[in-house]
C-alpha cells in the first residue's frame, strides 16, 4: 500500500515528537519515501540529525532553504499524503484558520491532498472548547483526525490527550491512501482532493448511533452471562460513518478510541436506556451489538459459593431482556411516532433502524422472518457457523434484506469495506 509513496511528515513541538522516530522506520520499511517539515520547537525534543538518518533526506524548518526553484512550501506539496504527528494545539488552530507563520502551517495552507492529523496535549487543553471547535471545523473541511487515546500523560495525569501509537497512525495512513483516488490526471478543488469525495462526504449531516458488543449479565459480583461478540463489526460501522461525514454515536459494551461519541453500557436493560434516549435525535439507529436474550432473575449482591457435598448443581432462573430492536421499530412506526407540527407526512423524519441477524442455519429464511416479527427497515444477516467469518473475525460476508425482502449479497471482505457497503446500501 505505501510503496514508492512520498509521505509528508509534520512534527510540532510536543514531547511525543520523541515516538516519531519509530514511525518514520515504520513507512520506510513498507516502501515509501518520507520528507519531513518541523516547527523549530519540534527539535526541542527530536534532534534533525536522527529525522535525516532514519528519513535518508533534508529535514526542512526554515520558510525560504530553497534547493530547488520552487519555495518549500509549494515544493513539499508533491507529496501523496500529510501527516502530522504530534499535532499541538498551537498547529491545530494556526491551520484551522489559515494562519501560515511558519514552514510546517504555511505548506498545510497550500496541501490539497489527504491530511491525517493526531493530536497530543494535556488532557485539559484537548478538553478546551476552542481546540475542540478547531477540530470540528478540519473535520468538516475533511482533514482525518486520529483522536488522542487515554494514557498517561507528560504532565502527570492519567487522560485523554495521549497521542496515538506509531503503529496506529501508519495503519491509519494505509487506510486514507486506500480510499483516496490515485488518478493524478483528475484535477479537483481544494476540498475534493482531500478526501475521496463520493464514499467520505456522503453521510454529512446525518446522525447515527451504532451499538456494539456483547452484553454483561451479571450474576454476581463475579459472574456473568455474555456471548461471544467482539464489537468489531460495530466499531467497523462507526469507523466508516464517521469517515463518511456523519455525526456518529458509539454505544458498546466496552470503552474505544474513535472519531465519534462512545457510551460505554453493559447490559441489555443500559443500553435499552441509552438507545431510547437518543433515538429520536437520529436518522439511523444500527443494532450490531449481540444482546444477550436473558438476564439473571435474582441478582446476588455477595458472591455465590461453589456448592460442596451432594448437591453441586446451580440453577439459575432467567428472565427475558428487553428486545430493543422490536421496541424502537415499534417506536418509530410511522403509525405511531409523533407527526411534526403542520407536516402530513412523517416518513421524511424517521429513523431508519437496521438490525442485525447472527444464524447458524438457515440464514436467508431467519432472517426473512425475523425483519418481519420486528418491524425494522433493514437486517443484516450473516453466517456465524463459518470460521473464516463473523465472530472475532476482521472479515464478514452478509446479506442486507430491506422490509420489502429485497437481498443484497456483499461477498467476503473486510469488516471495514463491509460497513461501508452497508451504509452506502442503507442511505442510496
Amino acid at each position: 500500500m505505501l510503496e514508492n509513496k512520498n509521505i509528508l511528515l509534520g512534527i510540532t513541538g510536543g514531547i511525543a515528537a520523541y515516538k516519531i522516530c519509530s514511525l518514520i522506520r515504520l513507512y520506510k520499511k513498507a516502501g515509501a519515501n518520507v520528507r519531513i517539515v518541523v516547527t523549530p520547537n519540534a527539535l526541542n525534543f527530536v534532534t534533525k540529525l536522527t529525522l535525516q538518518t532514519l528519513s535518508n533526506n533534508d529535514v526542512y524548518i526554515e520558510q525560504f532553504d530553497i534547493d530547488e526553484y520552487k519555495p518549500e512550501h509549494i515544493a513539499l506539496t508533491e507529496s501523496d499524503i500529510f501527516v502530522i504527528a504530534p499535532a499541538t494545539a498551537n498547529t491545530i488552530g494556526k491551520i484551522a484558520n489559515g494562519i501560515c507563520d511558519n514552514l510546517l502551517t504555511t505548506t498545510a495552507c497550500a496541501f490539497n491532498k489527504p491530511f491525517l492529523i493526531a493530536p497530543a496535549m494535556n488532557n485539559n487543553m484537548w478538553e478546551n472548547p476552542f481546540v475542540q471547535e478547531n477540530i470540528k471545523k478540519l473535520e468538516k473541511e475533511g482533514y482525518n483526525i486520529l483522536y488522542p487515546s487515554e494514557g498517561f500523560l507528560a504532565c502527570g495525569s492519567n487522560a485523554v490527550g495521549r497521542m496515538r501509537e506509531p503503529e496506529e497512525i501508519f495503519d491509519e495512513t494505509k487506510k486514507i491512501l486506500r480510499l483516496t483516488p490515485q488518478n493524478d490526471n483528475i484535477k479537483k478543488s481544494l476540498i475534493d482532493s482531500r478526501l475521496d469525495i463520493p464514499a467520505q462526504q456522503k453521510l454529512l449531516g446525518k446522525k447515527i448511533l451504532i451499538t456494539a458488543g456483547g452484553t454483561r449479565e451479571k450474576i454476581d459480583p463475579v459472574r456473568f452471562i455474555t456471548n461471544n461478540s467482539s464489537g468489531k463489526m460495530g466499531i467497523a460501522l462507526a469507523n466508516s460513518a464517521s469517515k463518511m461525514g456523519a455525526d456518529v454515536t458509539l454505544v458498546s459494551t466496552f470503552g474505544t478510541n474513535g472519531n465519534f461519541k462512545n457510551i460505554v453500557t453493559e447490559t441489555a436493560k443500559d443500553m435499552e436506556k441509552v438507545v431510547k434516549e437518543n433515538l429520536f435525535e437520529q436518522d439511523c439507529v444500527i443494532m450490531a451489538a449481540a444482546v444477550s436474550d436473558y438476564r439473571v432473575k435474582n441478582y446476588s449482591e455477595q458472591k455465590i459459593k461453589k456448592a460442596v457435598g451432594v448437591n453441586e448443581e446451580l440453577t439459575l432462573e432467567l428472565v427475558k431482556n428487553p428486545d430493543i430492536l422490536m421496541e424502537i421499530s415499534a417506536m418509530t412506526n410511522p403509525h405511531h411516532y409523533p407527526l411534526p407540527k403542520g407536516e402530513g407526512d412523517c416518513n421524511h423524519c424517521k429513523p431508519i433502524i437496521v438490525g442485525f441477524c447472527a444464524e447458524s442455519e438457515n440464514l436467508l429464511e431467519n432472517a426473512k422472518t425475523k425483519i418481519k416479527n420486528k418491524g425494522c427497515d433493514y437486517i443484516v444477516a450473516n453466517d456465524i457457523s463459518r470460521k473464516d467469518i463473523g465472530f472475532n473475525s476482521d472479515e464478514n460476508e452478509v446479506y442486507i434484506i430491506d422490509k420489502n425482502l429485497n437481498i443484497n449479497h456483499i461477498e467476503k471482505d473486510s469488516k471495514e469495506k463491509i460497513a461501508f457497503e452497508i451504509l452506502e446500501n442503507i442511505f442510496e
